[in-house]
């Protein structure tokens, strides 16, 4: 689903990423555990499109991503990958379901039709009493699983989660790395996650140590 190999990544003088390969299937949760300033955000955001990388190679689906102009790109990204940040990045003026459906209005989906998804998508997610509430009425734990949502919204074949427990509690924590869970057994989800929490990378089906821009098996 996702193959890179020997991805090097420097920030003027300094080597962020120095060689690394990773692969990723379908239907599994891979974890990248490391300290600040290992390179493990900048690797996930290379490997979701979000930043551009200075050696290697970087397929999806068997496309390489280097070869494709920036507007099929914007769409490749659009379609096929979900984001999940540690802050969320909601709209404050938007309710809940207007947050959700923000990507298919971007791929021009029938508005009632992403309304529906993204009302089903909140239902899954144990947020149906949420529908209209906007970010500043929701708690931290519920505000994640809104962007969860919203990272499914257009049937992602890989989410990439970038901290995404980093500013919720033990047990908001524990119960969106069993949402991952469950996304990955419902839906087959392939789901990529940088984090510094150990015990929930444990869940994970393999977890991955970067240090010093350089990934290994942990």
């Amino acid at each position: 689903m996702l193959v890179a190999k020997n991805i090097w990544k420097s920030y003027g003088t300094v080597e962020v990423l120095k060689g690394v390969d990773f692969e990723l299937s379908a239907a599994e949760i891979v974890s990248i555990i490391g300290k600040s300033g290992s390179g493990k955000s900048t690797l996930l955001h290379i490997l979701g499109t979000l930043d551009d990388f200075d050696q290697g190679s970087l397929l999806i689906n068997d496309q390489e991503i280097h070869q494709l102009a920036e507007k099929k790109l914007a769409t490749l990204r659009n379609d096929t990958l979900g984001f999940v940040f540690q802050f969320h990045h909601l709209l404050n003026e938007f309710s809940a379901v207007e947050n959700v459906l923000l990507p298919a209005l971007i791929k021009k989906t029938n508005q009632k039709n992403a309304e529906n998804k993204a009302k089903e998508l909140l239902d899954y997610l144990g947020l149906a009493h949420r529908f209209d509430h906007k970010p500043g009425q929701l708690s931290g734990g519920e505000q994640q699983r809104v962007a969860v949502a919203r990272a499914m919204m257009n049937d992602p074949q890989i989410i990439f989660a970038d901290e995404p427990t980093g500013n919720l509690d033990q047990e908001a924590s524990e119960q969106l790395h069993q949402l991952f869970i469950k996304l990955r057994d419902d839906f087959n989800q392939a789901i990529v996650i940088v984090t510094h929490n150990l015990e929930l990378a444990k869940l994970s089906d393999r977890v991955l140590n970067m240090q010093d821009g350089i990934l290994s098996q942990k």
